[in-house]
């Protein structure tokens, strides 16, 4: 699923360059390290999907992309604060291709800037005065830092299944897309009915791009272009994801995948031998199947959305990833 930002939103178009503008003139009100470093983080070409989800769920007969732009940026900065402090956890090198804060400063620096964007999204979104905004965001600002600590207590850990692996992306992928569309929702005065139809969609959504990010970290051909990282990164973290709980069942390659991560250190070299022993289990085909059957559930949600703009938005968004993942075969 290669995802790129032009084609998946090109029908929104003007509202993501209106986004693009907003997030620069934020970035100019800062100075300093804060600023050269929020500047090439926030500004480096990421894909604004959350804030995409957010414009469609938020159309309307009253839309104003003036009033919208400060949720729409609030979305994009607490995103970006996540993967700041994902890139210090897992001691990533590398984000969207470039070098990552806490690799070019040093983590304090990257933490503090991962913290003050957290404070700012807050900020961004009190401008509404409308508290249930504020819980939503509250909410899932909880549930990202619950899946990010579940992660690392889960690291290594072979006996995790599915269960475990769905509670996490659920809340540290999920819980982001979720808020996007609730969020859009809310802010155009949606009946509670429909906003959880627009919930449960990002929620759906949400799982399938997890499940699909852990296929393109074993993908040599696509991983470092598409995710700006090197291939077996997860495994390298000792992160067990969707086709490697899959690869375990196998009686074959099972004390050799479980060997591999009770190890200390996880080097380029058993990353390599992981990634040959996969394509001869089934793993790679079940976690497919699992990616597909979300986005069809995705469809089917975005399909009962009774508000005919918001409907169309999110199935072209369907449309457009199912499209990417018949890509991948």
């Amino acid at each position: 699923m290669i995802l790129e930002k032009r084609k998946l939103f090109s029908f929104l178009e003007d509202d993501i360059k209106s986004l693009e503008i907003f997030l620069k003139d934020f970035t100019g009100g800062l100075d300093g390290v804060l600023k050269k470093t929020i500047r090439n983080t926030l500004l480096a070409g990421g894909k604004r999907i959350r804030p995409g989800l957010f414009f469609i769920c938020a159309r309307g007969r009253d839309y104003d992309i003036e009033y919208l732009l400060p949720a729409a940026a609030a979305i994009e900065i607490i995103h970006t604060a996540s993967l700041i402090h994902d890139d210090i956890i897992d001691k990533s090198l590398l984000r969207r291709g470039r070098e990552t804060i806490h690799n070019t400063y040093d983590r304090d620096t990257a933490k503090f800037v991962g913290n003050f964007l957290f404070t700012q999204t807050f900020s961004l979104l009190n401008e509404y005065n409308n508290p249930k905004i504020l819980e939503e965001m509250s909410t899932a600002s909880q549930n990202l830092v619950r899946g990010e600590f579940d992660q690392i207590k889960t690291k290594k850990e072979i006996r995790q299944g599915e269960r475990i692996y769905f509670k996490k992306i659920n809340e540290k992928t999920s819980s982001l897309f979720k808020v996007s569309c609730a969020l859009g929702g809310i802010l155009s005065n949606s009946p509670e009915a429909e906003i959880e139809k627009m919930r449960k969609f990002g929620e759906y959504l949400g799982i399938s791009f997890q499940i699909n990010d852990d296929l393109l970290d074993m993908d040599s051909r696509k991983a470092s272009k598409i995710l700006g990282k090197p291939t077996g990164n997860d495994i390298k973290q000792g992160n067990i994801t969707l086709p490697i709980i899959y690869a375990i069942k196998n009686r074959r390659f099972k004390k050799q995948i479980s060997d591999l991560f009770t190890q200390d250190e996880i080097n380029n070299g058993d990353v390599n031998r992981l990634l040959k022993m996969l394509p001869e289990t089934d793993a790679i085909d079940q976690a497919r199947g699992r990616l597909e059957n979300y986005l069809l559930k995705a469809r089917e949600m975005a399909g009962s959305v009774m508000e005919e703009s918001k409907r169309k938005g999110l199935l072209k968004v369907c449309s457009f990833f199912e499209q990417e993942t018949g890509g991948n075969n």
